[in-house]
């Protein structure tokens, strides 16, 4: 057995790290629920984060590149973007709430059209292309027109998102304990 590959007992031994980290999750979860506003803008600050830790690996990796190589200079500018992009962020969070809205009505914006462009395109489950499309879109109006929803949704999604895989982290913990 080589090191990469993973043992199974010794998975099974570690159930209770598992169910910890569940548990967490669902923690997170019912307190992104319980705390939208807190709950955005503390995924507005891990954006910038993000964003700053980015555009340090991309600058990084840019001068560690051959002088002259195609595209270096770009990947430094685009790179200095982001770093600025981010500190912005984390000293303008608003502005980061802001991206996380706009992401979002572009995804609900780019789903319903792509769903819509699938049903015209495809016989093949047109009716459930065409009701969530016009899902999708519907959402994106209503939450172009109401920010306050936008930012609940957000907060809803990240929250159902911990909720759904801290259950699952729980569940596959206990079957684990049963399984040693």
């Amino acid at each position: 057995m080589t090191s990469s590959t993973v043992d199974q007992p010794d998975i099974a031994r570690r159930w209770g790290w598992i169910l910890a980290d569940g548990i967490l999750a669902v923690i997170v979860g019912l307190f992104a629920l319980i705390f939208p506003g807190v709950t955005v803008l503390l995924l507005a600050l891990f954006l910038g984060f993000g964003l700053l830790i980015s555009g340090i690996i991309e600058i990084t990796a840019a001068l560690r590149v051959q002088h002259g190589a195609p595209g270096r200079w770009w990947v430094i500018i685009f790179g200095v973007i982001t770093v600025l992009a981010g500190i912005f962020v984390i000293f303008r969070p608003g502005a980061g709430v802001a991206i996380l809205v706009v992401g979002l009505l572009l995804w609900f914006l780019f789903a319903g059209i792509n769903d819509l462009f699938v049903a015209a395109r495809t016989a093949e489950h047109r009716g459930w292309n065409i009701a969530m499309g016009v899902l999708a879109l519907l959402a994106f109006v209503i939450l172009l027109f109401n920010l306050a929803a936008a930012i609940g949704t957000i907060a809803l999604l990240a929250g159902l998102g911990f909720l759904l895989r801290g259950g699952s982290e729980i569940g596959l913990a206990l079957s684990l304990r049963r399984s040693r």
